[in-house]
């Protein structure tokens, strides 16, 4: 049973910080591309059905709030259905925090540490990473927690510093340019990352009041949208989908276009720690998913013995996947999403189970009792 505790409001601060990140910071030319002026759109359907598959995981732990998703499992799937699949899913959290880790390393090689060898940055990562999954679940969210308000008021202030240079003329294509395949592509990659949440069946016992964390879980999709959007729109007016699209980090370029004299002329390099330790705190949280899960599925007590040895793993994976960032790409439109999208819907397999289960154990009930 685990000892930390984790408050509604810190689940609501990391996941709201976990869902933007990422989004505002290497989705976002991917979803433009895509979808062009309705990227924005793609949003809210996307979101829509990632809480939908995240309700069922919810759903599943609400069932067994004080028990770890490796005990009960076996008792719902079956000892030889239930590894394979929850082994699946701690891998896919692995490789997810893997994919953002390469993300990361060619941001910080490409802008600040050109001639500086990735594994030496990975490496440098990697301590970090082991001391925070070592420090336990605790610790992660209240980092979150710790972060929260300061990186949501940068996003919010950057905005109205380049307002002078966006085109308000081209609002309009926001809402007439409907581009219906467009639309789809990016809702089933939204829903991807939304659906993320999902793996909360593996932090469930850590939480309290655990039938208000869907709650939470709501209020920061909703956070993360308006977030998003600030970002995402202020990008289409002032790039226009075509150069947007081709932008490694637009978030970024946003900064570039704050006026000479400007509070946040020279704050550049704030701003970026202030968002990188956002994509830290969801790496690490990525990373103790799978570290936890394994710890419980062999039976210890403590998920330190496993803290480096994933960590390792995480790193080969983050440094060997791909070779370059236009292969990152490619892997992102051709198999990743795809291969997320089916562990985050493993949940639902066991509540099928589950209330296919119950249904007959009712009904052989009522039969005895006639």
């Amino acid at each position: 049973m685990p000892v930390e505790k984790v408050s509604q409001s810190q689940v609501y601060m990391l996941y709201s910080q976990y869902l933007y990140t990422t989004t505002l910071g290497f989705i976002m030319p991917l979803l433009i591309k895509i979808a062009q002026y309705m990227a924005w759109f793609t949003l809210i359907p996307g979101a829509a059905v990632g809480l939908l598959v995240t309700y069922g995981a919810y759903r599943l732990g609400i069932k067994r709030p004080g028990r770890t998703f490796a005990s009960y499992g076996g008792e719902v799937l079956g000892k030889w259905l239930h590894y394979p699949l929850m082994f699946f899913m701690l891998f896919s959290s692995l490789f997810v925090a893997a994919f953002i880790l390469r993300e990361l390393l060619d941001l910080i090689i490409t802008i600040y540490l050109e001639d500086t060898p990735d594994w030496a940055i990975a490496m440098l990562f990697g301590c970090a990473f082991v001391y925070v999954v070592r420090s336990g679940v605790g610790s992660i969210f209240r980092v979150a927690q710790g972060f929260f308000f300061i990186s949501v008021i940068w996003i919010f202030m950057v905005p109205p510093f380049v307002s002078h240079e966006l085109n308000f003329n081209m609002a309009v294509a926001l809402v007439n340019h409907i581009n219906l395949k467009g639309i789809w592509n990016g809702s089933y990659i939204m829903a991807t990352q939304y659906a993320e949440m999902a793996f909360i069946i593996f932090l469930f016992p850590y939480f309290t009041r655990q039938e208000k964390t869907m709650k939470s879980l709501v209020w920061a999709t909703v956070t993360s949208i308006v977030i998003v959007l600030t970002g995402l729109i202020s990008t289409l007016l002032l790039f226009g989908p075509a150069l947007a699209s081709n932008l490694a980090y637009p978030e970024l370029e946003l900064i570039r276009y704050i006026p000479p004299g400007g509070f946040f002329e020279n704050l550049d390099p704030l701003i970026i720690a202030i968002w990188l330790s956002s994509l830290f705190v969801k790496i690490s949280l990525l990373l103790f998913i799978s570290v936890i899960g394994l710890t419980h599925a062999f039976g210890l007590k403590d998920q330190k013995p496993f803290s480096l040895s994933m960590t390792a793993m995480m790193i080969g994976l983050a440094l060997f996947m791909v070779r370059t960032g236009p292969e990152l790409d490619y892997l992102v439109t051709h198999g990743f999403v795809p291969f997320l999208l089916v562990s985050e819907l493993i949940p639902l397999l066991y509540l099928a189970a589950d209330g296919i289960g119950s249904f007959r154990s009712k009904r052989k009930a009522r039969s005895k009792a006639m």
